[in-house]
């Protein structure tokens, strides 16, 4: 599994959260995980690392926009799934990713952290993460990411079932 995050301050917000990030994918998988890396992305930064499991996937937390830029990466959309611990933030931005992703890949599996409604600053109602509560990881954690932990006994994959929301193609 590859663990990408975007390395904006409000997700890698100093280093002693980022090493617990670390921890908590070594709890979630079971595996060792490699050390994080940099990589850029037009004029984006980013971090990834990648855990010793055989799970195909990415999983990304970032912001919508950065997710989306990152579904252009071959590295990315050549996987069987891809978790995005990110804001839906505009309506149907999950399916438009999903569909954005089907074009070269149409066998994947997208999931979205699980959404929260909130209010922005221009009083718009907008679905996010709400990336607030440190908790007992030490970084920010979304609901998913949280519930990810609990279920992470019965394996990766059904704890992914179980803590984020599948993405489905139909509009409704």
């Amino acid at each position: 599994m590859k663990w990408i995050l975007g390395a904006g301050k409000e997700i890698v917000v100093d280093v002693s959260q980022l090493e617990a990030r670390t921890k908590y994918i070594r709890s979630v998988t079971g595996t060792d995980v490699s050390n994080w890396q940099s990589i850029q992305l037009k004029d984006r930064q980013f971090l990834y690392c990648i855990s010793n499991d055989v799970v195909d996937g990415v999983f990304i937390t970032a912001h919508i926009n950065d997710v989306y830029m990152l579904s252009t990466m071959h590295q990315v959309y050549e996987n069987r799934i891809i978790i995005a611990n990110t804001c839906i933030w505009e309506k149907f931005a999950d399916k438009k990713l999903l569909c954005q992703f089907y074009r070269n890949n149409p066998n994947l599996e997208l999931f979205f952290a699980k959404q929260d409604l909130s209010i922005d600053p221009m009083h718009i109602f907008r679905q996010t993460t709400t990336l607030l509560n440190i908790g007992r990881f030490g970084f920010q954690s979304s609901l998913s990411e949280r519930e990810l932990f609990m279920n992470r006994r019965k394996g990766f994959e059904e704890a992914l079932r179980q803590s984020f929301e599948r993405v489905s193609p139909i509009y409704r």
